[in-house]
């Protein structure tokens, strides 16, 4: 009885041992099949001077940016089931991503950045699955709408703008002129260096903050001189104004 007992525990060791050994390998597998994604490289055309900028995205993340050229940058890392087409006419740049397989669910690294020589431009578009990137430009009469995405607007000038997401969050640091709104409905409003504006702050299940202030509701507030409207909307997330 001592032997078979030996056995039993030998073979539930060597069970134990094994079912180790193999959980170790397929890890291991695992991360060396996502090391072995490479990004593929950026592609980078300069294009005809432009003033506005018309957006139509599925999976891609876009940023526009100040520079000492007019250009656009892009990665795809399925070009077998995406395609970008991008053109410009009469000063408009059109941005297209076409998707030819409806189960592709997109990659992290697919990115289109556009370059302009311009301090200001008109930007509308919409988004379904990607982030949003705006750098040193002041955005007139634009309208930007993403899906499923952030939107992050730096050291930009808003005028008469709007942007929204229904699932993300939204950063601003600027100046404002006319009437914006940024809306968000499952993400945080973040907001820094206002000082001329009315602002119009509502969360339904989230917290305001306005400097030391602590609220809740919908809240009005006058930041400086009011020169300019900032509406903010976020149905569940919270309201940061620095």
């Amino acid at each position: 009885m001592k032997k078979i007992g030996i056995i039993i525990i030998i073979c539930i060791l060597v069970c134990i041992a094994g079912g180790s050994f193999l959980a170790i390998h397929l890890i291991r597998n695992d991360e060396v099949s996502e090391t072995m994604i490479v990004k593929e490289p950026l592609n980078h055309e300069g294009i005809e001077n432009f003033t506005s900028v018309n957006l139509d995205l599925v999976s891609m993340d876009v940023k526009v940016e100040k520079s000492s050229e007019n250009a656009i940058s892009y990665r795809l890392q399925d070009a077998k089931k995406q395609k970008l087409e991008y053109s410009v006419q009469n000063g408009v740049l059109t941005v297209k991503e076409t998707i030819s397989d409806k189960h592709f669910l997109g990659h992290d690294d697919n990115e289109v950045i556009i370059y302009t020589t311009n301090d200001s431009l008109v930007v509308n578009g919409n988004l379904v699955a990607g982030d949003v990137e705006i750098e040193n430009v002041t955005l007139k009469d634009s309208r930007v709408t993403s899906v499923s995405g952030d939107i992050s607007i730096e050291n930009s000038n808003l005028n008469n703008s709007t942007f929204v997401t229904t699932s993300g969050d939204i950063e601003f640091d600027g100046q404002l002129t006319g009437d914006n709104v940024l809306e968000t409905t499952s993400g945080d409003l973040s907001v820094e260096n206002i000082h001329n504006a009315s602002v119009t702050a509502s969360s339904v299940s989230g917290d305001i903050e306005i400097g030391e202030e602590e609220l809740t509701g919908s809240v009005t507030r006058v930041l400086g001189t009011n020169s300019a409207t900032l509406t903010l909307n976020t149905t569940s997330g919270d309201i940061e104004i620095n």
